[in-house]
C-alpha cells in the first residue's frame, strides 16, 4: 500500500488529473450504456432521481466516515450550486437524447465539449491555449464529426440535446476549474447528487401534475413499475455516479481543462467497447477512423515542451 501511494505521489497533479478522468469516463461510458438498456423499463426522472438518490447517500456516508460536520458545506457555495446546476442540465439533456439515436452519435455530439472548454478557458479564464493544443483541439473535433457523418437530413432533430449537454458540461468544468479548486471533490459531489434528486423530484412532480395522459416516453414516463433487478440495476448506477462525481471533480482540480477536456474523450471509445460487447455493435470504417483522430487529438496535447507553461504541470 505504501508503495502505490508513493508512486501517485510521484506523478503530480496534472497526471493524476488526467488518471481521475479516464477513470470517470470509463466508469459513465459503462453506466451510459446500462442506462440506455434499461430506458424502456424507467423514466428519465425516476432513473436519475433513484441513481443520485443513491450515489448521494453513499458519497454522504463516506464524508461523514472521515471527517467531520462542517465539511458538508462547501467553501464557496455559490459556486458550487451553480457547478451543480450546470452538470444537472447536461444530465437530463444527455439521457432525453438517447432512446433516439445511437449512443456513439449521442456521444459524438456530446464531445463537442473539448471545443467549448477551449473557447471558455482562452476567453473567461484567460489560459494559455498554445498553437499546439488548438491542432489537437480541432483532431478531436473532426473525429466527431467523421463519427457524427451531419449529411443532410441524417441526423435526428434530438441531437440538439447532447449538443446542449456539452456546453453545461463545458461550463461546468470552467466553474470547477476556476472557482471550486479548493473545494473537496466528495463536497462537491454530494452537492450535485443533492442537486439531481431535488431536480428530479421537481421533474416527477410536475409530469405526474401536466402530463398528458397516454403520451408516455421516456422523458414523460412519471414512475413507470419497477421489478427486482431494475432497483438492483438503479442502485449499480448509484454507486456507479458516487464514484464518477468524485473523480470527475478531482480531475477538475489538479489539471488544466482543456487537457481534462480532451482526455475526456476517452469515453467514445470506451462507449464503443461497452456497445460491442453487451450489444454486439461493432463501429464502422468511418467511426473507427474518426476515433483515431480523437485518440490523436489526445495524444498530441500531451506533448511535453520544454517549458513553464505546459499544459500538464508536474509540479
Amino acid at each position: 500500500m505504501e508503495w502505490i501511494v508513493s508512486r501517485l505521489s510521484s506523478f503530480g497533479p496534472g497526471k493524476l488529473g488526467v488518471a481521475a478522468i479516464v477513470v470517470a469516463v470509463f466508469l459513465l461510458s459503462l453506466s451510459d450504456v446500462l442506462v440506455k438498456d434499461a430506458g424502456e423499463r424507467f423514466g428519465l426522472g425516476q432513473i436519475v432521481f433513484l441513481r443520485s438518490l443513491v450515489a448521494g447517500v453513499v458519497i454522504a456516508g463516506a464524508v461523514m466516515a472521515v471527517s467531520n460536520e462542517k465539511r458538508f458545506s462547501p467553501m464557496r457555495p455559490a459556486w458550487v450550486w451553480a457547478r451543480s446546476l450546470c452538470l444537472t442540465a447536461m444530465w437530463f439533456c444527455y439521457y432525453a437524447a438517447l432512446p433516439s439515436m445511437s449512443l456513439s452519435l449521442a456521444a459524438a455530439c456530446y464531445y463537442s465539449s473539448p471545443a467549448w472548454m477551449a473557447l471558455l478557458a482562452r476567453f473567461v479564464l484567460k489560459e494559455e491555449v498554445n498553437g499546439l493544443h488548438w491542432v489537437a483541439i480541432m483532431l478531436t473535433l473532426s473525429g466527431v464529426l467523421l463519427v457524427t457523418n451531419p449529411a443532410v437530413g441524417n441526423l435526428p432533430p434530438a441531437t440538439v440535446l447532447p449538443l446542449i449537454a456539452a456546453f453545461f458540461y463545458a461550463l461546468a468544468a470552467i466553474i470547477t476549474r476556476s472557482r471550486c479548486r479548493d473545494e473537496a471533490p466528495a463536497i462537491m459531489a454530494l452537492n450535485l447528487n443533492i442537486t439531481l434528486v431535488f431536480t428530479s423530484g421537481i421533474f416527477i412532480i410536475g409530469l405526474a401534475l401536466f402530463a398528458q395522459v397516454g403520451t408516455e416516453s421516456f422523458v414523460s414516463a412519471v414512475w413507470p413499475t419497477l421489478r427486482l433487478e431494475d432497483w438492483l440495476l438503479a442502485t449499480l448506477l448509484g454507486l456507479l455516479l458516487a464514484v464518477i462525481a468524485t473523480a470527475v471533480a478531482q480531475s477538475y482540480r489538479l489539471a488544466p481543462t482543456p487537457v481534462v477536456g480532451v482526455f475526456d474523450n476517452a469515453y467514445l471509445l470506451f462507449a464503443a467497447l461497452w456497445s460491442a460487447a453487451l450489444f454486439d455493435e461493432m463501429p464502422t470504417i468511418r467511426e473507427a477512423g474518426g476515433m483515431t483522430l480523437i485518440v490523436a487529438g489526445a495524444i498530441l496535447v500531451t506533448w511535453k515542451k520544454p517549458s513553464s507553461d505546459a499544459m500538464i504541470a508536474d509540479d
